[in-house]
């Protein structure tokens, strides 16, 4: 018994003075700058592609965290990149709007423009197997992946970009070259050592070549430590602090490659760490708590309103939507009555431009446009039938309000050209599907007896006696019946006492008029205005 409580008690030592351990020696080191400190920080989770529902949200929980008084802000990133105008956006909102203790935090990866919002934030913070770069902007068509990009047309592109960049390296004290490279693929960059003291700054071919450097030379890769979190951050002697002349051949080394013209630089987390562009390696929650000495972090997320309309707007469901409007329309124009047709058609518009309005995509006078064009079309099939200008006029207005709600204003940019011609490309796919869908409707749909009690069955009103109930057999071509409703050109006529949908030739048959069958489709008649005989006069008996 006492030799079971003795090894208790070592054991209870051997916990303790290791706890003790590390709670008191972290706090030596990591003393915490006054400009980082935090009582209350919020983290803003940016997770997936940037665009303009990206910057929707952010400018919502900035918002958010303004008014509910937080000391810091995390931008916590796992993102592919996505949109240069919402990207660039959102590095202004950040500048602007945001706590000036912001943080960016690389949780997985950062590509394309989540480096440039990793980079407007005062600092950054890296999570251990992160990785952040290759942010060069490209063109993609949905389908046919990345599109080439004339030399014009990339350097407007990346005339932005760049100078984005240098404001970032400015802000934070960091080498514009290496930020530079994240976009330029031309960029080369070493990093050197000054054999005297160990000092180390960024140098580029033509520094290295002044030095009298081999920049052929190879040099063994630097190895990540075991224990990231361990690693301090080291910040390079920027060039223009520390100039280089003749003098100084023989007194400087190669010690580690940065970028070569062969690729764009991507850096991962213990490069950020080496390389001075990360404070600090945040694994977690916790971690991020000591790093700000903070008493709360608070997530706010994207809303699933965000969420919905970002579904709503990816040009998958567009497609689908502008498909099931082609095929609401058209059976709302050939069956008046049935009305849940017309009611599919209206929520699917309701959808195309409802989503991009609440993200300021869609102006008012690209809904207006929408919505002139189905007036139109109606004009064609109910008052004016046969003519075709209404409906042509029409079909045009609301395949170019679509188009439209797609892109934004500036028609010259080399990104908003690529989002019409994604637009123009994913409304001609959507209407394609209609008319596939379409066909498909008239083949099958319109033959079963459910369809055809759903027209009789709404389409039945007043003294009009109850739906059928069977699917009554066609009549033959060239029986003659009456309009039991006005053929505008669709609606309803009576052969032989019983009911059947119709449509005329293309003229106007109003209600009472005496019809002809001319041809069966699917489940209804084709039929033309019959001749009515007029009676010949009697003979005269005196003759």
């Amino acid at each position: 018994m006492l030799a079971r409580l003795v090894h208790i008690f070592f054991a209870a030592l051997l916990f303790a003075f290791p706890a003790a351990a590390q709670t008191v020696a972290p706090d030596a080191p990591r003393a915490i700058p006054t400009e980082r400190q935090a009582s209350r920080v919020a983290v803003l989770p940016l997770t997936g592609p940037i665009d303009t529902v990206t910057l929707w949200s952010i400018e919502r929980r900035l918002k958010a965290v303004r008014e509910l008084g937080f000391d810091a802000l995390v931008i916590e990133l796992d993102t592919p990149g996505g949109e240069v105008e919402a990207t660039l956006d959102i590095c202004m909102r950040l500048r602007n709007d945001a706590p000036a203790n912001s943080v960016a935090w690389i949780r997985r990866k950062a590509y394309s423009g989540g480096t440039f919002i990793a980079l407007a934030c005062r600092e950054m913070v890296v999570a251990p197997g992160s990785a952040f770069g290759d942010a060069a902007p490209v063109t993609a068509m949905p389908g046919l992946g990345l599109t080439p990009l004339p030399v014009a047309e990339r350097a407007k592109i990346e005339s932005p970009l760049l100078d984005e960049l240098d404001a970032s390296a400015a802000r934070r004290g960091d080498d514009a070259r290496l930020l530079q490279a994240f976009v330029s693929v031309e960029r080369e960059l070493w990093v050197i050592e000054r054999t005297a003291d160990g000092v180390r700054r960024f140098a580029d071919r033509a520094e290295l070549e002044l030095l009298g450097l081999d920049p052929a030379a190879t040099i063994a890769p630097t190895k990540p430590p075991a224990d990231l979190e361990s690693l301090a951050p080291e910040r390079p002697v920027g060039g223009a602090d520390l100039p280089l002349t003749d003098g100084d051949r023989g007194a400087w080394r190669i010690a580690e490659v940065v970028d070569t013209d062969a690729r764009l630089l991507v850096v991962q987390a213990d490069e950020a760490m080496r390389w001075g562009l990360a404070s600090a390696v945040v694994r977690d929650d916790a971690a991020l708590t000591a790093f700000f000495g903070a008493r709360e972090v608070v997530r706010i997320p994207e809303s699933w309103a965000e969420s919905l309309v970002r579904f709503l707007i990816s040009w998958p469901i567009r497609i689908v939507l502008i498909g099931i409007l082609v095929v609401a329309l058209v059976i709302e124009g050939l069956h008046p009555g049935v009305g849940v047709a017309g009611a599919v058609a209206l929520g699917a518009m309701l959808l195309l431009v409802g989503a991009p309005a609440l993200l300021g995509l869609a102006e008012w006078w690209e809904i207006l446009l929408v919505f002139a064009g189905i007036l139109l079309v109606a004009v064609e099939v109910f008052v004016l039938p046969g003519i075709g200008v209404a409906g042509i006029a029409g079909a045009i207005c609301i395949l170019a309000g679509l188009v439209a709600s797609f892109t934004g204003t500036d028609p010259t940019s080399a990104s908003e050209r690529s989002a019409l011609l994604t637009a123009s490309v994913t409304t001609i796919a959507g209407l394609v599907l209609g008319a596939i869908m379409t066909w498909f409707a008239s083949r099958w749909f319109r033959e079963t007896s459910v369809f055809r009690r759903a027209v009789l069955a709404t389409s039945a009103t007043g003294s009009i006696e109850p739906p059928l109930k069977e699917v009554a057999r066609l009549p033959s071509i060239g029986a003659v019946g009456s309009a039991d409703t006005d053929l505008r050109p669709s609606g309803r006529v009576e052969v032989g006492g019983e009911l059947f949908d119709a449509q005329s030739t293309g003229e106007y048959i109003p209600r009472g008029a005496s019809v002809r069958v001319v041809s069966r489709l699917g489940g209804s008649l084709i039929v033309e205005r019959a001749e009515e005989e007029t009676p010949s006069a009697p003979e005269d008996p005196r003759a």
